[in-house]
């Protein structure tokens, strides 16, 4: 392994002597000595030493302070500054150039010893975690991710290249912008910048909003976010946007399907059932299908319903069996979209103690008026949809589509 090589920067020849002596005898390798700050950093691009020994006050229109700012920015050589100097505005000045060591004249050949392998030490630790957050900056330029980095204010520090892509918004400009400006040009909505701050006040809190890119095009994204603290700034916030465009029409279809599925099944069975109800069957036996009914219709759309109160947040209320008005809330979203998948229409309203589910539209209307089926289908899911949701209470059907001024009713009453 080759000594550390050395560059000693002096006005004094015969201090300059002196230093090269001082420091070869302690194993280094003195690889060129210059007596102006110009001189100074013609011989570093030349020679590229490991640390550069550089007096502050140098002949000439260009002093030391001046050259190991050149250095250093150019060439990314550390500098040990020698002086005679310790005034406060020469070593404030000096900092600026971000040295890594001082030596007051005169000084002990263990001293330079000291300074140097510091110096080294510090370079090295430097160069290592420049490079590291080198790697880590180019890792956040490059991801297909959108990234974005808060302080506390919710003013930008950072946006990667994908973000720049995705709104249209020169990064650069962006930098110091609040996030309130993505709102502003329509591409969150209020409801989502409300959301995305408010992580200022959870740690690694995951949820999915809808972004709407500088082209218009719609994305999904599960925003994922991190707090942040450095040496100088606290309480920053590194936003992560993962796009889950495809996940989510995915997920879409397949409802669709589920949903044509069910539609193609409640058509059939109410086909398939017609012909008994228009028979002599006995009542018992009608009982018995309207039950096997409302056992596959339990089967196929409990999981679905399970999935909405989930989204929606009462699972636990369901559980405990608290918040009954909140449950029937959510139930009544679920059992809307439900209907609606099927072409059905519905108005809810209160009457005092009660609530009154009417069908507005309904596929089979001249059928129904015919034909009991119809109406005992649709009691059966919603008494046994009802039951799913812990509520005490019960389903009573109102009206049976035996007059055509009448709409299918139900009534659910709530204890």
């Amino acid at each position: 392994m080759s000594p550390t090589s050395l560059l000693v920067v002096e006005d004094e020849s015969i201090v300059a002597m002196d230093i090269k002596h001082r420091a070869e005898g302690l194993g280094y390798r003195v690889v060129g000595m210059a007596a102006s700050g110009e001189e100074a950093i013609k011989l570093a691009r030349e020679e590229k030493p490991d640390l550069v020994l550089m007096d502050i006050v140098l002949k000439g229109e260009m002093d030391g302070i001046e050259a190991a700012e050149v250095i250093r920015e150019e060439m990314n050589i550390p500098v040990v500054y020698l002086t005679a100097y310790s005034d406060e505005k020469t070593l404030s000045r000096a900092k600026l150039t971000g040295p890594f060591g001082y030596i007051i004249k005169p000084f002990e050949d263990r001293e330079l010893h000291s300074a140097i392998e510091v110096a080294l030490y510090k370079h090295r630790m430097d160069s290592k975690l420049r490079e590291s957050e080198e790697r880590y900056r180019a890792l956040l330029e490059t991801s297909p991710d959108p990234i974005i980095l808060l302080d506390s204010d919710s003013r930008i520090l950072f946006a990667n290249r994908t973000v720049e892509e995705l709104t249209g918004l020169n990064r650069k400009k962006l930098k110091g912008k609040k996030l309130s400006i993505l709102e502003r040009r329509g591409l969150i909505s209020r409801d989502v910048l409300e959301k995305i701050l408010d992580l200022m006040n959870h740690d690694h809190k995951t949820f999915e909003i809808e972004f709407v890119d500088v082209k218009g095009r719609k994305h999904h994204f599960e925003i994922h976010s991190t707090t942040i603290e450095t040496t100088t700034e606290k309480n920053l916030l590194q936003i992560i946007g993962h796009d889950i465009t495809d996940r989510v029409e995915a997920e879409k279809r397949r409802e669709e399907l589920i949903r044509e599925r069910s539609k193609a099944q409640l058509y059939g069975f109410v086909v398939s059932a017609v012909p008994v109800f228009a028979s002599s069957i006995p009542p018992q036996l009608r009982n018995a299908i309207i039950k096997n009914f409302a056992d596959r219709f339990e089967k196929n759309l409990k999981p679905n319903f399970q999935r909405m109160m989930e989204k929606l947040g009462v699972v636990e209320d369901i559980r405990s069996g608290s918040a009954p008005e909140r449950v029937f809330n959510a139930y009544i979203k679920w059992l809307s979209g439900f209907l609606g998948n099927l072409g059905i229409e519905t108005t809810l309203r209160k009457e005092k103690s009660r609530y009154v589910l009417e069908f507005k539209t309904f596929p089979w209307i001249n059928e129904a008026r015919q034909n009991p089926i119809f109406s005992l289908i649709f009691r059966a899911m919603l008494m046994r949809s009802f039951t799913w949701t812990g509520i005490k209470g019960s389903v009573i059907q109102t009206s049976t589509l035996r007059s055509r001024d009448e709409n299918l009713t139900f009534e659910f009453h709530m204890v």
